[in-house]
């Protein structure tokens, strides 16, 4: 009783003395107005400078009148925060014992974590400004125009490190009151603005760590090099394509020393012992050893980066920092952003028109050889199309380019990693979480319910998987007690409907590349699911499942032959080991590098009586009693469904 008259007599007390200072405080209400709506339309500044695209920060970077211009809002938003935080600062105490008054109790509450969130992000933009601001001055040397690679952009960046490093600590502190905050308890509009710091800080966390790892990683402090594997995916295998092209990249602060491409078959030194192939490669393709040219068999690209490294090692004399992988899709993309390249040796500027039939006519006819040669210069020289296009694309990575171009090459990049079409690896272990964390490594992710990657690999001695057409169906039925039962559907339909006189499964060349895409396809199959997740059938393919756990999932292996003008279906029932959860179902299915954006559809049946809840992913709508998404798997796609109970 006694406890209840004193917080009453204490709410009684703070109301009056709110009273008291809102009848006193008509100037103070008036410079507090001012400063908020100051601070808002500085934010609308920032947005718009900020907000613009790729393109927009490229030029932000090159002009030092921009960046003073950002850095001139960024103090005037400083200096109302300061202001602001002034006049709140005799209410900042009772704050945190305010939450009980009516319709704001939660924002008061919220007061003065949110004002450590505002002054803490905007120091961290002041020294990412400061460190930022000599850089366009350091590009600008030399030829006009920005290049990606340089020794300008590592000495600036190399300056700018203290800055940079505060800009880090200014976010840690930024982060830290995020977490005392109830969002429950938040008015619609101030919810808002959180979530917009929590879409942002993320971004300047791993924009600052990038900064701060890039000088090293080109070179800064000692050179770097690195290997470049050229994949053709369409001779699809785990990490994206046969790798055809090894490329030895040497980086010195900043600028490419080295370049050297080679056809992968002419990098091993067989005189050397090398590991036994693993026992599908063996079985299926008669290998009877590990080269370098099958070791990314390996879905978890750190895996197969490494075991490619260490045989490039013993055969080659050379140990590598790091291990690039690159697919003709990723060749494509950088084609298109920056226009027509001009390979040097060849008479046709490339496009991404033209692209396809240019690696298939030098492949036949390569500039040493005469057409349709079958001798030792044909076989030496049929790949240098593709490390001399290469070579192109990466010179015109280190020469002068427009922001706009710059810009292009920054969107085709991203797409590349996004669409695991470009894989990185590298030895040392901060750039390499920093890969990991953003999902630029391949490594096998791991989900909080079920899990799902499906691995072709193409094992026939052929490039024929661009006329094999894929579509993934995934039908989860969800128990009361928390686990599933799913069904996983692959159908394969194979496009050429010419039939063949025969499928031949051996090492063989025609006279035209379109031979080796138009013949019978042989796939190992592999789906990775959780660790722990029990098969309980397989149907369609042409032998028994092999199940075995790898990379710390569970991996369900079979194989199949697929003719010209045919169509299979492979049908697999699993019950995926899942946490105890009863109103929501989670599914990350992982995108294999190197495909396209193969059909999907996923159907997750809940308990019986379940309805909709909030929280279900965007694109996913309710239909007889089950959530149904259907797109493509252009890159990973995690589905959850939330529901109520009856």
């Amino acid at each position: 009783m006694k406890s209840r008259q004193n917080k009453a007599l204490l709410r009684a007390l703070v109301l009056l003395w709110l009273l008291g200072m809102t009848l006193l405080g008509a100037t103070w209400v008036q410079r507090l107005r001012q400063h908020l709506t100051s601070m808002q339309m500085a934010l609308g500044r920032l947005e718009a400078t900020l907000s613009g695209g790729q393109a927009e920060w490229i030029q932000l970077m090159r002009d030092s009148e921009q960046i003073a211009d950002l850095r001139s809002t960024l103090v005037t938003l400083d200096t109302d925060l300061a202001a602001v935080e002034k006049l709140a600062r005799p209410f900042l105490p009772l704050c945190p014992h305010l939450g009980w008054l009516p319709g704001i109790g939660g924002d008061v509450q919220a007061a003065p974590h949110l004002l450590t969130m505002a002054r803490q992000t905007t120091q961290a933009g002041l020294a990412l400004a400061d460190g930022l601001a000599p850089l366009p001055e350091r590009l600008s040397q030399g030829e006009p125009g920005l290049s990606l690679l340089g020794p300008e952009l590592v000495q600036g960046l190399i300056a700018a490190q203290p800055q940079i490093g505060a800009a880090q600590v200014a976010l840690a502190r930024a982060a830290e009151p995020r977490a005392a905050i109830d969002d429950g308890r938040l008015s619609a509009r101030l919810r808002r603005m959180v979530s917009r710091f929590d879409r942002a800080l993320p971004l300047l966390e791993d924009a600052t760590s990038a900064l701060t790892l890039l000088p090293g990683l080109l070179g800064a402090d000692r050179p770097r090099t690195y290997l470049l594997l050229a994949q053709n995916n369409q001779e699809l295998r785990a990490t994206g394509g046969f790798i055809s092209g090894v490329g030895l990249v040497r980086i010195e602060g900043g600028e490419i020393a080295q370049l050297r491409f080679q056809d992968s078959y002419t990098v091993d030194d067989l005189t050397r012992p090398h590991p036994p192939p693993p026992e599908p490669l063996r079985r299926q393709m008669g290998a009877g050893m590990l080269v370098l040219r099958d070791a990314n068999w390996w879905p978890d690209f750190p895996t197969s980066a490494q075991a490619i490294a260490g045989l490039y090692q013993q055969d080659q004399g050379q140990a590598v920092d790091g291990v690039v992988a690159v697919d003709l899709t990723t060749l494509r993309l950088l084609v298109e952003a920056i226009g027509p390249v001009q390979v040097p040796g060849y008479d046709q500027p490339v496009n991404s028109s033209n692209l396809q039939e240019m690696l298939m006519t030098y492949w036949e006819a390569p500039r040493v050889s005469a057409p349709g040669q079958e001798g030792a210069d044909w076989w030496q020289h049929r790949k240098d199309f593709a490390g001399d296009l290469l070579s192109a694309l990466l010179a015109r990575l280190s020469a002068r380019t427009t922001p706009q171009e710059l810009a292009a090459l920054a969107r085709a990049a991203g797409t590349a990693l996004r669409q695991r079409h470009l894989l990185i690896y590298v030895a040392d272990p901060p750039g390499q979480a920093f890969l990991h964390k953003m999902g630029w490594d391949g490594a096998l992710r791991t989900s909080p319910g079920d899990y799902l990657l499906v691995v072709d690999s193409n094992v026939g001695f052929n490039k024929v998987n661009p006329n094999v057409e894929q579509t993934l169906d995934y039908q989860a039925v969800v128990e009361r007690d928390g686990t599933a039962t799913v069904q996983l559907t692959l159908t394969y339909r194979h496009r050429i409907q010419r039939p063949m006189p025969a499928c031949l499964h051996e090492s063989r060349y025609g006279d035209r590349y379109a031979d080796l895409l138009e013949r019978c396809y042989w796939d190992w199959l592999r789906i990775y699911l959780p660790q722990g997740s029990e098969l309980v059938r397989l149907s369609g393919a042409d032998e028994p499942a092999e199940v075995y756990q790898e990379s710390g999932h569970t991996v369900v292996a079979t194989s199949f032959l697929l003719e010209t003008g045919q169509a299979r279906q492979i049908q697999v029932v699993y019950r995926p080991r899942l946490p105890a959860l009863s109103d929501r179902y989670t599914v990350l299915i992982q995108k294999q590098p190197g495909t396209g954006a193969l059909p999907l559809r996923i159907r997750i049946t809940p308990p019986g009586g379940a309805q909709p809840a909030a929280g279900s992913s965007p694109g996913l709508v309710w239909a007889d009693g089950r959530g149904v998404w259907q797109g493509d798997l252009a890159q990973d796609r995690e589905i959850v469904l939330t529901w109520k109970g009856d």
